[in-house]
Order: structure tokens, then C-alpha cells, then sequence
């Protein structure tokens, strides 16, 4: 059963962490969110901090309407990056009733007086279009999606009514278009925070399903396996059957310590200095489908089954086949978004000299571009390797793409936390 499990007060604060218990849903049950199920005081903080994740399996068969179509099996990867939680998000009700939006540390807080000024959430190249659907979908401005007017004529009015003026943070350390599963991840992360402000009890499968709700309403499309990626820990199997309405089936992937701290060592993780539209990308995919093509349904059946290999791999400690798995997947991903080996320019380059250390790789997400993930070949010293083919890349001049620091300084372990909230003081 998926839950979120209340912890006693501490001097650090009031915490709420997702916890999983496998090969159960959750929907539907529910637990309490912020002090003992009711609203967190005016002027105190909650805070939330998620893992970035790396799709290793099964991507594209998460999403819609692949996934009701065809049935979709998803395996990934919760990780920090440098030892840190990438993604947070803090908010906190205030006295004056102010809307107050951040969400780039390079520019000053945006502050809303009018209702009017969150109607265009759906355009998802709209500067803090992301926060702005969150806040509609999460009630707390008593607005919905379909009725941008609510009760209220006024934003004062709104916030008044909802127990005070808000204001709302988010950070990513990560490069923007990092195919991290940034967006799908501070959405789960600002809907949590949202619903612990307001007392709202919620579980792991609301933030799911309500995330796909969020981008829908922002017209970026998208899947599942992003948030579910961020909210659970560690190796998870995500599952959805053929029909609607779509229903999840997440599971943990029990893996010993050994093998977490031998992955560890073997992933690397490198930036190709290339953002990826995901929702240019996404159409392309969707197209496809929608013409049936025999290469591309047996590609989505491909998907499900190497999901099924990979899952099985990773019970076993299996990293080569993992590996295997990973470059297919990442092949097939090629194949049915249009995307090639030369794009990002750098990666062909990439791959000639890391080829030989590694057992497979893939680039995160949709595939055109951010990180690449690849696993190391047995007995090879990571830093050892990394130093190797940075100093032939810059032998040959061929890193210009992307500043080296940019490219190589990023380091991903298993994270074991997952979306962890907490009230009162940072959980970062």
C-alpha cells in the first residue's frame, strides 16, 4: 500500500516522508498532512525536497494515450545528484494577501494581485505557468481549471478566504531540460506542499495522478513514470493496464546494499550541454502511434517486455543486462521520437572514446539531449575513467559544445528518501 507516514514532532521540524509498501495501491487512502490533519499556522514554512530520476526502461509506454491504448511498464531510478536532493520547494500563508511566486533564483519574486494574472497557466512557455497550474488544480485559490472565476472577484478576496496571503518557492539544480523528470517531479513536490499549507490529507498515488491532471491543464502532455520516478525511492516497477481510467501499480525493487553502493560506483552521468523539448518530442511520438505503424507498436510492445528484462536484471544484481537493456532502450526511444546519434553534436564524440568502459547508455528522458546516464564496465575506477576520456575529448578539441566543469562535474547515487515534506524547517 502506498502512504505517507506521519512522524512525531522534532527539533528539526515536523516531517512527512513517502513510504511504500510493495506490489499494493494506494488510492483512495488517506493520512494527515501538516499538524495533526489541520492547516499550518500563518508564517511557518513547509518545505519539500525530491530526487531527480533516471529511466533506465519502458519510457513512452507512460504516456497518454499510449498507455491506456497499449498498457505501459515503466522501470526507473530515484538518484541524488552530488549528494543532494535537486529539486525543493517551500511556501509558507502570510498576513498580506499577496501572491508571491518564485521561481528563478536569478530573478526577484513575482507577486499577483488579480485572478486574472494566473488565467494563463495553460501556455507552458508562460513564466511560472507551472506554479500557476498547480495553484488552480491544488483548490487552494477556490478556482478550478474549468471556472477561472470561483467564488471570488478578487485575489485578496481568494486568498483571504483560503487562510491568508501565499508565498511560493522553487529550485532545481539541475540544467533546464536535464530529461531529469524535472517539470513532472516539482509539480508532485509543489501539490504536496500545497496540500500539507492546507491540512489536506493526500497519499503517493494522489500526487500521481494528480501531476498527469497539472500537465494536462498546462498543455505539455507527459506521463507518469516522472513523479512516481521522485516520490518513491530507490529501483521501482511502475505498471498500467490497458483501459481507462488509467490505475498505477508501483512497486520497490528490493536490491541488497551491496548492489546500491556497486551501482553507485558504476553510474555515471554526464551533461551534453543540450536541452530536450519534451513536448516537441511527445508529438512526434504521439503521431507515430496514431498511425500504427507495425515498427512502431512492436517498438511499444519491445519497450514493455525489456522493462520486464531490466526489473528482473536489477533483483538479480544484474548490471550487464541492465546495461544491454539500457542502450536498446535508448535506441528505441531514437527511433520513435526522430532524434539521432549526432544530437546533441557532442555525443557521437562522447561515445567513441567511452564506449569501451561502458556496459550501456542512454540519454534521460525523452532522449534529445541533457544527461547522458551510462553504466561502467566491472572493475573500472570511476574518477580514473571519467579523467580519461575528458582529457582525449579535450586532446581533440572536441568538448567545445559544452563548458567542461558543466559537463563532467555531476555525480548520481540511489536515493533512499524520496519526496520528503517537512514543516517548520528545511528538509535540505
Amino acid at each position: 500500500m502506498l502512504h505517507m507516514e506521519r512522524n512525531r514532532d522534532t527539533a528539526a521540524g515536523t516531517t512527512v516522508t513517502p513510504t511504500t509498501t510493495t506490489g499494493q495501491q494506494g488510492r483512495g487512502l488517506s493520512s494527515q498532512s501538516g499538524p495533526m490533519g489541520s492547516k499550518v499556522p500563518l508564517g511557518t514554512f513547509v518545505y519539500a525536497s525530491a530526487p531527480a530520476r533516471i529511466d533506465l526502461a519502458g519510457g513512452w509506454t507512460d504516456t497518454i494515450p499510449i498507455t491506456h491504448e497499449h498498457g505501459g511498464k515503466v522501470v526507473n531510478v530515484a538518484v541524488q545528484v552530488n549528494n543532494r536532493a535537486p529539486y525543493t520547494v517551500k511556501a509558507r500563508r502570510t498576513e498580506a494577501l499577496v501572491l508571491s511566486l518564485s521561481y528563478d533564483p536569478n530573478i526577484p519574486s513575482q507577486h499577483f494581485h488579480s485572478i486574472e494574472q494566473i488565467r494563463d497557466h495553460a501556455d507552458p512557455m508562460v513564466p511560472g505557468a507551472l506554479l500557476k497550474a498547480c495553484l488552480v488544480a491544488s483548490g487552494i485559490l477556490g478556482i478550478t481549471a474549468m471556472r477561472h472565476d470561483g467564488d471570488h472577484k478578487t485575489m485578496a478576496e481568494a486568498l483571504k478566504h483560503s487562510g491568508g496571503g501565499l508565498e511560493l518557492e522553487i529550485r532545481s539544480s539541475l540544467p533546464v531540460g536535464s530529461g531529469m523528470g524535472t517539470s513532472s517531479i516539482l509539480i508532485a513536490a509543489i501539490l504536496a506542499v500545497l496540500k500539507t499549507l492546507m491540512g489536506k490529507p493526500y497519499t503517493n498515488d494522489d500526487l500521481f495522478y494528480e501531476t498527469l491532471d497539472v500537465e494536462q491543464m498546462m498543455n505539455t502532455g507527459g506521463g507518469w513514470q516522472d513523479q512516481v520516478g521522485g516520490i518513491m525511492p530507490g529501483f521501482k516497477v511502475t505498471t498500467c493496464e490497458l483501459d481507462l481510467p488509467i490505475q498505477l501499480k508501483a512497486n520497490t525493487i528490493e536490491v541488497s546494499e551491496d548492489f546500491i553502493k556497486t551501482f553507485n560506483s558504476r553510474l555515471l552521468l554526464i551533461y551534453t550541454g543540450k536541452t530536450r523539448l519534451a513536448k516537441n518530442l511527445l508529438q512526434t511520438v504521439l503521431m507515430n502511434w496514431a498511425g500504427q505503424e507495425p515498427d512502431v507498436v512492436d517498438t511499444m510492445h519491445r519497450l514493455v517486455r525489456d522493462a520486464t528484462q531490466c526489473e528482473d536484471a536489477l533483483r538479480q544484481g544484474d548490471l550487464t543486462t541492465v546495461g544491454s537493456v539500457l542502450t536498446r532502450y535508448f535506441s528505441d526511444k531514437r527511433f520513435l521520437s526522430e532524434t539521432t546519434l549526432s544530437h546533441p553534436p557532442v555525443l557521437a564524440q562522447l561515445l567513441s572514446h567511452l564506449s569501451p568502459h561502458i556496459e550501456g547508455f542512454s540519454l534521460a528522458g525523452a532522449g534529445g539531449g541533457g544527461f547522458l546516464a551510462a553504466i561502467l564496465k566491472p572493475g573500472l575506477e570511476k574518477d580514473q575513467t571519467v579523467r580519461e576520456v575528458r582529457e582525449a575529448m579535450a586532446l581533440k578539441g572536441k568538448d567545445r559544445e559544452v563548458d567542461g566543469d558543466s559537463m563532467w562535474d555531476w555525480n548520481a547515487t540511489v536515493d533512499r528518501q524520496g519526496l520528503v515534506v517537512q514543516v517548520g524547517s528545511p528538509c535540505y
